[in-house]
């Protein structure tokens, strides 16, 4: 889930046609295949390093990310409101497990060393409008209705008014302040310090052991930003392909790992969450995934999903009090079927999102997600001879 701060100088179009003109020409180049791999690794890390324009593979992984996010979600409340789902919507929902929320970090850090290109005082800036800002928002949002439904009575001096499912975005927030604060520490350090802090956290400090274990996934996409010709090489497209096995074997154990635990009647089954003897091997199947998707074409057939990357936070911020009140409209319904329940939810869930997401550029709709460039009134003087 993505920050993008403004744009630093540089030579990238002026108008939004020039623009237009450069993405579609930049598109087609990278899709042809003559095209030298090692030219198009330069396209995307001179992309990555500029900050400036949209890379489609970052959108997808994004998209895909987003939306397994809305889907756990969804199997979440159905099983609350409605009954138990169906095992293979447990199973998938563990299946993604280990790279769901691990990739959305990933990608963001890939964008850190473009974004700290700008100013100290714009950098700040943005990260506030755009990311503090939609917490506080949707935290807002969260604490009203969970009030008006009676299950929350929390103030926001209170720590439990702000555990919400933002804490996402709280912690991609911490993750930029970090990278700001100590931009002189070499990034494999902090790929290092907080894998093997991970290890030291009582089991009983979740949410600060789930900070420490996806720490290391946001600053190994700044490292692998600033060395991404060295491993576009050193990962080729074929060996890549041959490693494949490793991520989805991953995948697979996770996914049986929970049925496994719920055969056993385990509470709340099993799957590899935030785990931080796997985080290593997730992040090697993140290396792999990334590659792959970035050797492959921006077919036209996954637009949506490229969609729904690009707009990642409004969906992400927006989903949850949508699919609760839908999770609650259903149980009222009367529903009893969950597979036909987890349909409706999920499909409606990112109808909602959408709408958000096509007005969210536009006033007033955009103050739910991000505050203006520049806070200021515009002072309109009349002429003098009027009155």
């Amino acid at each position: 889930m993505p920050e993008h701060s403004e744009s630093t100088p540089s030579d990238a179009p002026t108008t939004r046609a020039e623009a237009r003109r450069s993405a579609e020409a930049s598109r087609a180049s990278a899709s042809t295949p003559s095209a030298p791999a090692s030219r198009r690794g330069a396209d995307i890390s001179r992309a990555l390093e500029r900050h400036d324009r949209r890379i489609g593979w970052m959108d997808l992984l994004r998209g895909l990310s987003i939306l397994l996010v809305i889907l756990h979600h969804s199997t979440q409340i159905v099983a609350y409101r409605i009954d138990e789902v169906p095992a293979f919507f447990e199973f998938l929902s563990a299946f993604f497990a280990p790279f769901r929320m691990p990739m959305l970090m990933f990608l963001s850090g890939l964008l850190v060393a473009g974004s700290l290109k700008a100013p100290t005082g714009p950098y700040i800036w943005g990260k506030v409008r755009r990311i503090l800002w939609p917490i506080v928002v949707w935290t807002l949002v969260y604490a009203v209705s969970e009030r008006i439904v009676g299950q929350g009575d929390y103030m926001p001096w209170e720590l439990g008014f702000w555990n919400t499912y933002l804490w996402f975005m709280q912690f991609i927030f911490a993750y930029y302040v970090i990278a700001l604060l100590i931009r002189w520490v070499p990034v494999w350090a902090m790929v290092a310090v907080p894998f093997v802090a991970m290890f030291f956290i009582p089991g009983d400090l979740e949410l600060l052991q789930r900070f420490f274990y996806l720490m290391p996934f946001f600053f190994l996409g700044a490292f692998i930003e600033k060395h991404w010709d060295q491993y576009a090489r050193l990962l080729h497209v074929g060996l890549a392909w041959a490693l494949l096995v490793i991520p989805v074997a991953i995948a697979v154990y996770s996914g049986l790992d929970d049925r496994w635990a719920r055969d056993a009647g385990a509470d709340g089954g099993g799957g590899l969450w935030y785990d931080p003897v796997w985080a290593a091997p997730a992040m090697l199947g993140i290396l792999i995934l990334v590659r792959l998707t970035a050797s492959a074409p921006d077919v036209r057939w996954l637009a949506p999903v490229r969609f729904v990357g690009r707009y990642s936070l409004i969906y992400y911020v927006s989903h949850y009090p949508v699919f609760a009140a839908l999770g609650w409209l259903a149980m009222k319904a009367g529903i009893s079927d969950p597979g036909i329940g987890l349909l409706v939810i999920f499909t409606v869930t990112v109808a909602v999102s959408t709408g958000f997401a096509l007005l969210g550029r536009r006033m007033p709709v955009s103050l739910l997600f991000e505050l203006p460039k520049r806070i200021r009134t515009a002072r309109k003087t009349a002429p003098a001879h009027s009155r």
